[in-house]
């Protein structure tokens, strides 16, 4: 069976496939329209039961061990809630933080970084360079940086906040032709017989010692209870291996769950279809549609008014029929409209003379292997214009 793709690799296969929208603030799509009746129920039920992002997922530590934030990437918004949560984290008892952005090979390093007495900003571009070469974006050096301010800051004789890196090391200097990269045999290689059991060997440690854990990663890791389908002309395909927050799950049960923030889904058609508007608009129209304007919450999904009702068009919805809301995840978290989001800032020197050798052996891309440093800066900033051309033309 051919592996499933890192989620980095599947967003290197879709950028240039999707046609840039083209469209302004004022023509982009809204969700389909909310049923009054729905729109009522909802803002009653969020007034009662839903709470600010930060203050909902600290809450849920009161009955789980590791909480896992799913994001789509790249959205700043979600970068900066995962840096307003680490003050916070001691307070609920939470010590740990997890990240699909550092390896788990390079913990020494993460470790000196967050408990030095001074910030080292080569350091903590050197840890998130390591996990991917092309991952140069301010906000996610800025958590490890929240790490290390929130360890300096804390009481005299606490233990300090550990992050733990969880990812895989993966050698991408395999990929020699476009063709390797849809080889399983060359990906089995690249990923040098690692799987996600692997990251949850130290969550799962850190829990046996009576640890809470917060983990921050891409969505299609953070699955608990979810298995993600496999999905190919718009049809079902099966499952695909098991996800980092799958393995918790089994091994923890339902003190291990999974938090959404908010983003665009593909559609039914597959995972490079283009982008609508999650669970069938239903949160958006909401959002848009109320007299105060959106506002930003974290909710239960089961028990709330969108938490059972059939999903019809998402890629997710594929051997889980009828899909819902409450099938997906736990938790959601909604910041803003995607319309308003922002994409988290590229550093400008990410790749410099000091890493342009590391940079081009380890690019996932075999074209990047003899692009000079101004060649490769450039491709890692065009990460960002995918964000306009997945989500632009959603309001």
């Amino acid at each position: 069976m051919r592996p499933m793709p890192h989620p980095i690799a599947c967003l290197l296969l879709l950028a240039g496939l999707l046609a840039a929208a083209g469209c302004g603030k004022d023509d982009r799509l809204d969700p389909p329209p909310i049923a009054p009746a729905l729109q009522a129920e909802l803002e009653t039920w969020l007034a009662e039961h839903g709470r600010p992002p930060a203050d909902y997922v600290m809450g849920l530590f009161a009955d789980h061990d590791v909480v896992l934030l799913g994001e789509q990437h790249r959205f700043r918004h979600d970068a900066l809630l995962v840096q307003a949560l680490i003050p916070r984290l001691r307070a609920a008892g939470v010590n740990v933080l997890a990240t699909e952005f550092a390896r788990r090979e390079d913990q020494a390093l993460i470790d000196s970084l967050v408990t030095a007495p001074a910030w080292h900003e080569d350091l903590g571009r050197e840890i998130v360079f390591r996990q991917f070469m092309a991952w140069g974006f301010r906000e996610y050096v800025d958590i490890l940086k929240a790490a290390w301010r929130a360890n300096r800051d804390r009481p005299a004789g606490a233990p300090p906040l550990r992050v733990l890196g969880v990812n895989n090391s993966f050698d991408f200097s395999h990929f020699r032709t476009e063709a390797d990269r849809e080889d399983p045999a060359v990906w089995q290689r690249v990923m040098g017989g690692q799987t996600e059991v692997d990251w949850a060997v130290p969550v799962l440690a850190a829990v046996e010692r009576g640890e809470k854990v917060l983990a921050h990663c891409g969505i299609h890791h953070a699955f608990t209870g979810f298995r993600q389908p496999r999905v190919a002309g718009g049809a079902f395909k099966g499952f695909g291996e098991l996800r980092f927050g799958n393995h918790l799950r089994e091994a923890l049960g339902d003190r291990a769950v999974t938090v959404y923030l908010h983003a665009p889904w593909n559609t039914a058609a597959g995972y490079d279809a283009v982008h609508v508007h999650p669970a069938d608009g239903r949160l958006d129209a909401f959002m848009l549609a109320r007299d105060g304007g959106p506002f930003a919450v974290g909710f239960d999904t089961a028990p709330s008014p969108l938490g059972d009702l059939p999903i019809a068009n998402a890629v997710y919805m594929h051997g889980h029929e009828p899909f819902t809301m409450a099938a997906f995840c736990d938790g959601w978290i909604y910041i803003e409209p995607v319309g308003d989001s922002e994409p988290v800032a590229y550093i400008a020197d990410w790749i410099n003379a000091g890493n342009l050798e590391s940079a081009r052996a380890t690019a996932m891309n075999p074209r990047w292997r003899d692009l000079s440093v101004e060649q490769m800066n450039a491709g890692c900033l065009s990460y960002l214009d995918d964000h306009e051309r997945f989500y632009g033309r959603l309001r």
